[in-house]
């Protein structure tokens, strides 16, 4: 056995370290609906006429050729398949803003072996868009889908998935598409369609029941987006953390992320009155309320779906009872209850019924606070949602503990 002597009294020197580069993993995403089994039959429910037949087409043309491999591309469809797919259009009436983008995708059948996997995917994408303008979120996210298809290492398409699923509400789909937007971004080195994905990711979270494990998410993109420079996702990071503070009572967190967050956000997004009505909603619950009720008598101004309008005036009746204003209380409250009936209106039912509940518990409105009690009971129970079983429970518990104060 060599001695030390031998092998020479100095360590051996160590070259430089080699970075192993490591393949992000891709998760599969969801690419349909429980009972969908007809693939893009959104489409055919959302347009009953002849357009949806043509829309149709021409999302599952896109799908077969994206699904096949490019070899056998040019024997995919048959010779006369443009001029039928352009007679449809023309039966059809389609409109202009759309007829373009159509006629583009025409093209694929009569040119397989030629088409360009990027303008087919931007020509879905565009597609998508005109979709999600006329409100059919089915035929929005087909598109979306074919232009991820089109371009399956492209994180930009899989997050537009991602993204309309989130507003479509489909959020176990959504997740995993904005999971894979992650990988493919990371791969790409795309940080901002990183950090959107993370931040969107957060507010999966936030709206599934499990708000105590969105900060990470926003955290994370956060701290990305201000090394990256990408201002517009640092905003929207800091406007989760805001949200997730607030519901978590932390309240001079919530404070300070507000802050941050108007700073971050460009003086025109649009996001703005999104960011004002969480900070009147930190104000009502610092109790604040004389500086919350202008605010959100502006912001009624502004929101025009219902579930904005219900919160916003739930927190004014709170508000308003706050500061013993029955003139601002009683149709705050009406319209707030009233508009709980809206299915638009389901995702923040229990804010709503919080602060219509603390609203009547104040002014010793008995009749209406037990109202808010038997919808809380049902509904929780029907929903089986963990914060919606705790609001009651605190609502109860406030309430009970009035009464007994009364005795």
């Amino acid at each position: 056995m060599a001695t030390q002597g031998e092998r020479g009294d100095e360590p051996r020197k160590r070259g430089p370290r080699r970075r192993i580069s490591r393949r992000w993993c891709l998760p599969p995403a969801i690419t349909h609906e429980p009972g969908e089994v007809l693939e893009g039959s959104y489409i055919l429910e959302e347009f009953g006429s002849d357009l949806a037949l043509v829309l149709w087409t021409a999302v599952r043309d896109v799908i077969l050729w994206s699904s096949t491999p490019a070899e056998r591309r040019a024997v995919l469809f048959s010779r006369g398949a443009e001029a039928d797919r352009r007679a449809g259009m023309h039966a059809a009436g389609v409109d202009p803003a759309l007829g373009l983008s159509l006629a583009t995708l025409a093209t694929v059948v009569s040119h397989p072996a030629q088409a360009n996997p990027e303008i087919i995917s931007l020509v879905c994408m565009d597609v998508s868009r005109w979709a999600r303008e006329q409100g059919r979120m089915g035929t929005a996210v087909a598109f979306a889908q074919a232009a991820a298809f089109a371009q399956p290492n492209a994180p930009i398409p899989a997050l537009a998935v991602g993204r309309l699923t989130v507003e479509w509400g489909r959020y176990r789909r959504a997740e995993t598409w904005l999971r894979r937007a992650i990988g493919l971004a990371r791969r790409a080195g795309d940080w901002e369609s990183y950090g959107s994905a993370y931040v969107l990711l957060g507010e999966v979270y936030v709206n599934t029941g499990r708000a105590a494990l969105a900060p990470r998410y926003f955290q994370q993109a956060a701290r990305l987006s201000r090394r990256q420079g990408h201002r517009g996702v640092r905003a929207a990071a800091l406007h989760g953390l805001l949200r997730t503070s607030l519901a978590a009572g932390e309240l001079d967190a919530a404070e300070g992320y507000a802050r941050l967050a108007q700073r971050a956000y460009a003086r025109a997004h649009p996001r703005l009155p999104e960011l004002q009505h969480d900070v009147a909603q930190l104000l009502v619950a610092r109790g604040h309320h004389a500086r919350a009720v202008p605010m959100l008598r502006r912001q009624l101004g502004l929101f025009t779906d219902p579930a904005r309008r219900a919160l916003c005036h739930a927190l004014l009746a709170h508000a308003a009872a706050a500061l013993g204003d029955p003139a601002t209380y009683e149709p705050s409250w009406a319209e707030a209850w009233a508009l709980l009936d809206a299915p638009e209106a389901a995702p923040v039912a229990s804010d709503v019924l919080r602060h219509l509940g603390r609203a009547a518990e104040r002014k010793e409105d008995w009749l209406r606070v037990q109202l808010v009690l038997e919808r809380f009971g049902t509904w929780g129970a029907e929903s089986k949602v963990r914060e919606i079983d705790a609001d009651f429970a605190e609502l109860q518990m406030l309430v009970t503990d009035r009464r007994l104060g009364a005795l």
